[in-house]
């Protein structure tokens, strides 16, 4: 029989995602890895998943600044810079300009057994804005220089592996709230899948629907309750999340994780 446990804890803030229309979102949808130059495989669910995303979004009333797909993802998109155009403050589609981000595409598990310094990566297969893989430690911050990040939603294969965590995701939180992924590894890898990101979506923001009523759960939550949808054993969803004031995260922000695992 499947079950689900906690594979590890360290304590995580319970934020929810704020409510209303002064949250904007944008949606990054990869399906298409041609094997030249990309690397391949494509995942047909992706697209898909993330206009299934966006359904439940526009339906909860929150603006959409950007639901760009395929090779209008750009790798440029996710790497920092203090402005102009190919970053991820570019108006035209950079993942720090709304408050909620969420990408569906590749990223690159590493061979068992995964180390401290491994990387985690978003990797995409865009029209510009190569390279079109990030390890996010080096070029993602979020929430810095104008950026207003808050949300980063990634599914995708392996781009938070715990234990690498630390030194690949407390760089990034740079006034991000919240991060969420999954930990694996080659042989234990998280799949194509278009109801993992539906569901997420729903719970995020909740609905009613005729006599039915889904609750509003917080982003952690909600990951935790969809994100092993559709994944080997052993991959385990992952949440980081980080206070963004002096008062609620001390001097240096301070990350808290939260994981389960699939058997």
């Amino acid at each position: 029989m499947k079950r689900i446990s906690l594979c590890a804890a360290l304590l995580l803030l319970l934020w929810p995602l704020p409510g209303g229309a002064q949250v904007r979102y944008s949606t990054g949808g990869v399906s298409n890895y041609p094997a030249n130059p990309c690397g391949g495989p494509n995942l047909p669910h992706s697209v898909p998943e993330a206009r299934d995303f966006q359904f439940w979004y526009d339906r909860a009333g929150m603006p959409n600044v950007t639901r760009w797909e395929n090779g209008d993802v750009w790798g440029s998109d996710f790497r920092d810079s203090s402005g102009g155009a190919n970053n991820d403050r570019d108006p035209g589609g950079g993942s720090d300009i709304a408050q909620v981000y969420f990408f569906t595409g590749h990223g690159i598990c590493e061979t068992a057994p995964v180390g401290a310094t491994t990387g985690d990566f978003i990797a995409t297969c865009g029209n510009f804005g190569t390279p079109d893989v990030d390890r996010i430690k080096n070029v993602s911050r979020w929430g810095n220089n104008g950026g207003t990040l808050r949300f980063m939603f990634i599914d995708a294969s392996c781009p938070m592996d715990l234990p690498s965590i630390t030194s690949e995701w407390f760089a990034p939180f740079q006034g991000l709230h919240v991060a969420t992924g999954h930990s694996g590894d080659t042989n234990h890898d998280t799949l194509d899948s278009e109801s993992r990101g539906a569901q997420f979506a729903v719970y995020t923001v909740g609905a009613k629907i005729l006599f039915f009523t889904i609750p509003q759960l917080t982003v952690i939550d909600a990951w935790m309750a969809t994100g092993l949808i559709d994944v080997q054993s052993q991959v385990c969803a992952v949440v980081a999340a980080a206070g963004n004031t002096a008062q609620d995260a001390g001097q240096s922000p301070r990350q808290r994780v939260r994981h389960q695992q699939f058997q």
